[in-house]
């Protein structure tokens, strides 16, 4: 890791646009004396800050005492010229601050390289297992071959189904065919769609619905906004559920409300989320109600209304 860590410090180096070299590297150094020569440099770069001049640039050069090669655990790595430093003049504090900056960012990179911990290969044989678990298996289980059978089974029914293979075909038509019969089937008796008319006792299946608007004015000029929130946010499911955008059952939350309008009406969402946050807040939350709240709620229905 340490050696990868530092090769990646100096490649990053040497892809910047590389001035010319002024001298050929000396013999190969280690990481750590890079590192020292990066850290006099830095320290020189600062100073020149205060009282700047070309002989001062010239100085960080060779402080740096780049190019050189780095051998990092028996692989040797060139590193030239610093692309940045090599141009600086030093005629003004700037230049010696930019110097500074990227000497010190250079030394930072190397510090981190040189103490980045070893990899473990115990580690990394685990991580890469985790890694392909479920994915690449050899020996699959019982699951497995249960799972890619049916997969293999779907294939070939697909395949038959949009290229005519004789019988095959027509095998494959019928079974299609009799899953969706049974799926219908399914459905009803599991109920999963509701019914379109309940009967209630007496055998009639119409029966008297409540005007809840006309329930929450009502409240409303008698004072009680409880009731009144209550009522509009009754007469915003009716609403809704008159248009067919949602199912007004008893199980029916306001979350479930939000969700369905945001897919099929966004338009209607902004509204809808007001008055269903109001309606939570003061039904579940125990907030006051306010006038504001009912005006809220009000709006929503005549929006439903009209949409």
């Amino acid at each position: 890791m340490r050696r990868i860590a530092l090769l990646c410090v100096v490649l990053a180096m040497a892809l910047l646009p590389v001035a010319p070299a002024a001298a050929q590297p000396g013999p190969a150094i280690s990481p750590e004396e890079l590192l020292d020569r990066l850290r006099a440099a830095a320290a020189l770069a600062e100073e020149g800050v205060a009282d700047p001049s070309p002989a001062r640039m010239r100085e960080v050069e060779e402080a740096m005492g780049l190019p050189t090669v780095v051998r990092v655990d028996g692989v040797d790595v060139a590193v030239p010229p610093d692309p940045i430093v090599t141009t600086l003049t030093g005629a003004q504090a700037e230049d010696f601050l930019r110097a500074a900056d990227r000497v010190g960012a250079l030394r930072d990179s190397l510090e981190r390289a040189t103490s980045a911990a070893p990899v473990d290969a115990d580690d990394i044989e685990a991580a890469l297992t985790e890694a392909y678990r479920g994915v690449l298996q050899v020996d699959p289980g019982l699951i497995e071959r249960i799972r890619r059978a049916i997969g293999e089974l779907i294939q070939g029914l697909l395949e038959r189904l949009f290229s005519f293979q004789g019988a095959g075909t027509i095998v494959a038509w019928v079974v299609l065919v009799g899953l969706g019969i049974f799926a219908v089937w399914l459905i009803r008796r599991l109920r999963l769609v509701p019914e379109a008319s309940t009967e209630v006792a007496g055998g009639r299946t119409d029966a008297p619905r409540v005007d809840w608007i006309a329930r929450a004015e009502e409240a409303v000029r008698a004072g009680d906004l409880h009731l009144a929130v209550h009522a509009f946010y009754r007469g915003l499911l009716s609403a809704l559920s008159g248009r067919g955008l949602l199912i007004d059952a008893p199980g029916l939350t306001a979350g479930e409300c939000r969700s369905t309008v945001r897919a099929v009406r966004p338009e209607l969402f902004d509204a809808v989320a007001d008055a269903t946050g109001a309606f939570e807040q003061i039904a579940y939350g125990g907030a006051a109600p306010e006038p504001d709240d009912v005006d809220t709620l009000r709006r929503a229905v005549a929006l439903a209304r009209s949409r």
